[in-house]
């Protein structure tokens, strides 16, 4: 397993003393895809000289929208085209499609076309992995952040019936939690997961809280499921004294779940 938390570039020094394995950097924020590449090398070169690997990038798509009256197909597959390009050039391996407000569907919408211009999005995704060896995970966000996709057994779902080898799913402990979803789900998922988030209670730091990682842990075995896992949380401005422990707490955790 590989401990990784979702943070700002200037923080990768404090994780990695911290003892995490990657840092999972923002696509919108970092990989920045609207700026032409000159503009883009000196960021480039930031991220290159981390002493940790972006292995993963979320804050996927950020000012567009991927459903609705006013979706610009041709922007959308120029931005995605990029982003995949960027990853792959710092070492990434995985975006997170989370992007609530992009795929938000517009009140009086129909929802028959928004899934289908999702549908058409996610393979426009699944292709432009292929071609850099990224793999784009759909992330389930709970029903209070957005209305679309608030499961981890549709986001499971929706990889399957996309059937693109570099287009799976996610599990966010958080949202899960949110939407009372059962820790089986990740199992369920087993087939299509391929990046994992987590957090404690309230969406704060592990270890501050009492969400039963070891259950999580357990779930993630049962699904052989033994690559990257992010904390996603809300530090509340202590990132340098919880970083370290809350490492430790996610490890602990992970022996209780499999003590061999």
């Amino acid at each position: 397993m590989r401990f990784g938390v979702c943070s700002a570039i200037d923080t990768a020094s404090l994780l990695s003393d911290a003892g995490f394995d990657y840092i999972e950097l923002s696509v919108a924020g970092d990989l920045n895809p609207d700026l032409s590449d000159v503009e883009w090398a000196p960021i480039a070169r930031t991220i290159e000289k981390m002493p940790l690997r972006p292995e993963a990038f979320n804050s996927f798509v950020r000012s567009a929208h991927i459903v609705g009256p006013n979706v610009d197909s041709a922007y959308l597959a120029r931005y995605v085209a990029i982003a995949t390009a960027r990853a792959a050039s710092v070492g990434g391996h995985i975006i997170v499609f989370g992007s609530g407000g992009a795929r938000q569907i517009p009140t009086g919408f129909s929802h028959d076309r928004a899934a289908l211009q999702l549908a058409d999005f996610l393979s426009l995704c699944g292709d432009h992995g292929a071609r850099h060896d990224i793999t784009i995970v759909i992330e389930p966000l709970c029903s209070a952040e957005c209305n679309s996709i608030n499961l981890v057994s549709q986001g499971a779902a929706l990889a399957r019936a996309t059937a693109k080898s570099h287009l799976m799913a996610l599990a966010d402990t958080y949202h899960m939690e949110a939407e009372g979803e059962p820790i089986t789900a990740i199992t369920d998922a087993a087939d299509v997961l391929r990046h994992v988030h987590t957090a404690d209670t309230g969406r704060y730091a592990p270890g501050t809280g009492t969400y039963d990682h070891a259950a999580m842990f357990r779930a993630m075995l049962a699904a052989r499921y033994d690559a990257r896992l992010s904390i996603e949380c809300n530090w509340q401005g202590r990132l340098q004294e919880q970083a370290a422990v809350s490492l430790s707490q996610l490890k602990h955790a992970l022996q209780m779940a499999n003590p061999s």
